[in-house]
């Protein structure tokens, strides 16, 4: 994203919960009565369906830890009675409540993030139904990490950077900003750029990920993902998205996309449409400005917008693992008007090194983690 993009931070986000407001059809027209009619009453719309369900709980606010037990209760109105009260939980029916209420059981790897479950109450042939949500947050605190360098590269400081994988000796990158935008292949060792395709100077080029043969380029605020073929540069497809493009990776088989916020797409490469939505939380609270992303040993390792932190996630819950601390890596001497923030991982399986570096720096890192 922009160097000039700038978002508030909340720490949360307030949701509204909509409860039901049953109203009344209006009664009288204004209109003036004919001759006679005076005496004569008017007629009244039919009497609203009685209210069943008067509150439900748990509801905004609530939370628990992956491995716990929610209490899921209702409360029927005064003196109404129903022939049953049905549960689903996001598009999946649980069944029915008995009146005590339901155990629901998180399991110790159940997908972190704002959960919204429904319970409909049947009466003849009625039913009302009542939302209300909890949030899951990670079982455990993530593991703190610190980083040492093994090796310092030179990089192109005009570079952007917003997308970086490594891949047979070479580092492929995507860098951003309205009509700098290019996809480049870059030589490691000297940090020359081997072959670059500039963009329309209508994007602003995002993350980017190699599966079989094609480079996937994100665009920010342009929702489009480019598509390339690996070996000739050549522009094969793109596909259509909402909202914005940041941060993409791949596992081989499916893409990671990020969008700035604590949400994660899992899409179908061959459609780029979402196969689900992983959110991202630690053990006390969602994590937002989710940015450059790379697969590494079965985990999404990611950068979070605007601070020296790489996130490690687990793909399958969003539980956030681990925090590596990458502050320090560039000298004062190394810094000028143009360098912005840590942006971009590349992971050399056959090798297991790993490659950081940020937008306008002039220098790449292979790093080490390291325990605290």
């Amino acid at each position: 994203m922009d160097r000039n993009f700038v978002r508030t931070a909340t720490g949360a986000v307030a949701v509204a919960v909509a409860a039901f407001c049953l109203m009344s059809a209006c009664v009288g027209s204004g209109a003036s009565r004919p001759a006679g009619t005076e005496g004569t009453s008017t007629p009244v719309s039919a009497s609203p369906a009685p209210v069943l369900l008067e509150s439900v709980a748990p509801v905004f606010g609530a939370k628990f830890a992956q491995g716990e037990r929610v209490p899921i209760r209702y409360t029927l109105s005064k003196g109404m009675t129903a022939d049953s009260v049905v549960l689903s939980v996001g598009n999946r029916r649980i069944g029915p409540v008995a009146p005590e209420g339901f155990t629901y059981n998180l399991g110790p790897k159940y997908p972190v993030g704002r959960v919204v479950y429904r319970l409909t109450a049947y009466r003849g042939g009625e039913s009302q139904s009542h939302s209300g949500e909890f949030t899951v947050l990670a079982a455990s605190a993530p593991a703190l990490y610190g980083h040492r360098v093994k090796r310092i590269y030179p990089h192109d400081r005009t570079a952007y950077t917003q997308g970086l994988l490594f891949h047979d000796g070479s580092l492929y990158e995507s860098t951003g900003l309205e009509g700098q935008s290019t996809l480049r292949q870059v030589e490691l060792s000297g940090g020359r750029v081997l072959r670059s395709r500039n963009l329309s100077d209508l994007y602003f080029g995002e993350g980017l990920a190699l599966l079989d043969g094609k480079l996937y380029q994100l665009t920010w605020q342009n929702n489009k993902a480019l598509v390339y073929d690996l070996n000739t540069f050549d522009k094969t497809g793109e596909f259509d998205y909402g909202g914005e493009g940041w941060g993409l990776a791949t596992d081989g088989e499916v893409l990671y996309m990020s969008d700035g916020t604590e949400k994660i797409r899992v899409l179908d490469p061959a459609t780029f449409r979402p196969l689900r939505t992983i959110e991202v939380y630690t053990d006390r609270n969602k994590v937002m400005y989710v940015n450059e992303m790379e697969w590494v040993r079965g985990e999404l390792w990611a950068n979070v917008y605007t601070s020296d932190n790489v996130i490690r996630i687990d793909p399958q819950s969003g539980a956030v693992l681990g925090v590596i601390d990458l502050g320090g890596l560039l000298s004062p001497a190394d810094i000028d008007a143009t360098t912005d923030v840590l942006n971009g991982i590349a992971f050399d399986p056959a090798t297991g090194r790993i490659f950081v570096t940020g937008k306008n720096w002039n220098k790449l890192f292979e790093i080490e983690v390291v325990k605290r």
